[in-house]
């Protein structure tokens, strides 16, 4: 094609080299931000802090309860060191929480309510149990956990009846 100076005009077509380099360089970028993140992921491994081992022993729980139609309790065995399910599940806590390591998870209800009145406050309840009972319909009476390792303070979780998340406490 002929331009209106009498020129041939050029044709566009294709990528220029700069233009190439970039979304090469961009896709690397990209791909190493994908592995970076994978390794650190995979790092970790199947390994469970305390607080994660306890919300997914709560869920399955849950779970059981649910699918059973049954009521499925849970509680914390000293001698192993591990959370158990009267289903039969265990979920390990580690060494601190051995006879050797005198570590334990302690359980408590939160009190009812009289009326209208609201909840007594989660976090000065003493009512201990030794197992929380959950119902096939998924719920639970309030409870909190008190973890108790040796030589560190007591760390303290309010769970909410009706799911394995953890309340806000204000």
């Amino acid at each position: 094609m002929i331009s209106a100076t009498g020129k041939p005009r050029r044709r566009n077509r294709g990528f220029t080299i700069l233009e190439i380099v970039l979304v090469l360089g961009l896709v690397a970028l990209a791909g190493s931000l994908m592995i970076a993140n994978f390794t650190s992921m995979a790092d970790r491994g199947g390994e469970l802090n305390t607080e994660e081992t306890l919300q997914a022993a709560i869920r399955k729980a849950r779970f059981d309860a649910a699918r059973d139609r049954t009521n499925v309790t849970l509680n914390f065995d000293p001698e192993s060191g591990s959370l158990m399910l009267s289903s039969g599940e265990s979920f390990p806590l580690g060494e601190a929480f051995t006879q050797a390591g005198r570590g334990k998870v302690v359980f408590y209800m939160v009190p009812p309510a009289a009326g209208l009145s609201p909840f007594n406050d989660p976090e000065k309840t003493r009512l201990q149990t030794p197992e929380i009972i959950f119902a096939p319909d998924r719920s639970s009476t309030p409870f909190v956990v008190d973890i108790e390792r040796p030589n560190t303070v007591t760390e303290r979780f309010t769970f909410d009846s009706f799911s394995s998340l953890r309340r806000k406490v204000e």
